[in-house]
């Protein structure tokens, strides 16, 4: 596998897990077929392939291609806009049941990268979750809430902590979470799929779907050079589901999210940052970041209904970066790059079976690295032993939201977000 056949990026530059994969070329008949080859459809195909299930998984282009080898490499056991929001949602019963499923994700995961030796290091343990300067409100309480209803065990770190770690003015107090870990996504995402090869699943990339059917009592899939029968399908889009399923496609708004990497900045950047942790701020659009061990920092942040050359990416994203830490006004950024990932209209992940036999898993942007994992055990079980446990998700629902005409509200409500936030109306969970 070449990094070449990925868009440029830090994690393509140094990717270790090059594993390739025919295209497939003929007929197959499996007992389930996972369409897309991100986290989420990895995470599937492996948990059947554990279990003995024979399983395919088809790519459209190359393992990890999409949002799942793009990304910042958090691992969160956390949901999008937090466990407040999720406690007035679906009450604090099921906002436990769900954090739990959270937190079997981010174990899963973990102790997979060390079963099958994926060399997706080095991982860096805990991550800070940094409250703006000037909010009237601290992280204590939300330290207590957490430590109190879901047994979080968070740290609070006062300002002047903060400042002894971190070498900026724009934070007041934050939050240490033992939990988070960060891996490189890309290496993640090849590793989990070479490990379902190895657990004998079959994976084929280079191999679009174009189109779903029925015949008789088994599911029918075509790609440009085969056709595969199947018991069932799992739809594991993402961002890049496209056309493939009418209701799916409506429910998932495709949004453009950017990162970059620094050159090696030696002591400029241990001076900045002084924590070996991932770092995040509760703000419209989080930054995220974090120094990798070769003293590059990587920057994350930013939303946008469409994709923006390199170019644009490094420029708007090093002037976030200095807004914070003005002594790395001098950096140069090495690389970077954008992709799309997919939300829901109700911004929280999605699990079920939207037809007989028809699975699908979305809406991950943001917080997807355990929650993937998470989806994959659920659909599996529901697969092999008829488990309901997925249904906590399911009740979400899967609304209509515009597929790719919903980037355009989307867009609006976050311009509308930041300009509130700018003018002191409202600060993001």
């Amino acid at each position: 596998m070449s990094p070449e056949d990925y868009p440029d990026s830090f994690y393509a530059r140094t990717l270790r897990e090059r594993r390739a994969y025919p295209s497939l070329e003929g007929d197959l008949d499996v007992e389930t077929l996972v369409i897309g080859g991100g986290l989420t459809g990895c995470a599937t195909a492996l948990d059947l392939a554990e279990h003995g299930h024979k399983v395919a998984l088809v790519e459209a282009r190359r393992i990890g291609w999409g949002a799942s080898g793009r990304n910042g490499g958090f691992v969160s056991d956390g949901f999008p806009g937090g466990y407040p929001a999720l406690v007035e949602r679906v009450g604090l019963g099921r906002a436990r049941e769900l954090h739990k499923l959270a937190r079997l994700g981010n174990a899963v995961l973990r102790e997979r990268i060390e079963r099958y030796d994926i060399d997706c290091g080095p991982v860096q343990d805990g991550a800070l979750r940094c409250n703006m300067a000037g909010q009237s409100q601290s992280l204590v309480e939300f330290c207590e809430f957490m430590d109190k209803n879901f047994g979080a065990q968070y740290a609070h770190w006062p300002r002047e902590r903060v400042r002894e770690a971190l070498s900026t003015d724009r934070y007041s107090d934050a939050l240490f979470n033992p939990n988070t870990y960060a891996v490189q996504p890309l290496d993640m995402t090849c590793g989990l799929a070479r490990a379902c090869a190895e657990k004998g699943g079959a994976i084929f990339e280079r191999t679009p779907v174009i189109s779903l059917g029925t015949q008789g009592d088994r599911k029918e899939v075509r790609t440009g050079t085969g056709r595969i029968r199947a018991e069932r399908l799992v739809i594991a889009g993402g961002g890049y589901v496209e056309r493939l399923h009418k209701a799916i496609s409506g429910a998932t708004v495709p949004i453009a999210t950017f990162v970059m990497v620094t050159e090696p900045l030696g002591e400029g950047l241990t001076k900045a940052i002084r924590v070996p942790y991932a770092i995040s701020d509760i703000k419209v659009a989080t930054n995220y970041y974090r120094p990798l061990a070769d003293t590059r920092l990587l920057w994350g942040g930013r939303v946008l209904a469409w994709e923006r050359s390199a170019a644009d990416v490094a420029r708007v994203l090093k002037r976030d970066m200095v807004s914070f830490y003005p002594a790395l006004s001098g950096a140069r950024i090495e690389v970077a790059w954008g992709g799309m990932m997919p939300f829901t209209r109700h911004k929280l992940p999605v699990i079920g079976e939207i037809e007989k036999n028809v699975w699908y898993a979305t809406g991950f942007g943001g917080l997807g690295l355990a929650l993937t994992t998470t989806a994959g055990r659920l659909i599996s079980a529901a697969i092999r032993e008829s488990d309901q446990a997925w249904r906590l998700f399911a009740q979400f629902g899967l609304p209509y939201a515009g597929g790719k005409l919903g980037k355009i509200p989307a867009q609006l409500i976050y311009w509308r977000h930041q300009l509130a936030a700018k003018l002191g109306f409202l600060q993001s969970a």
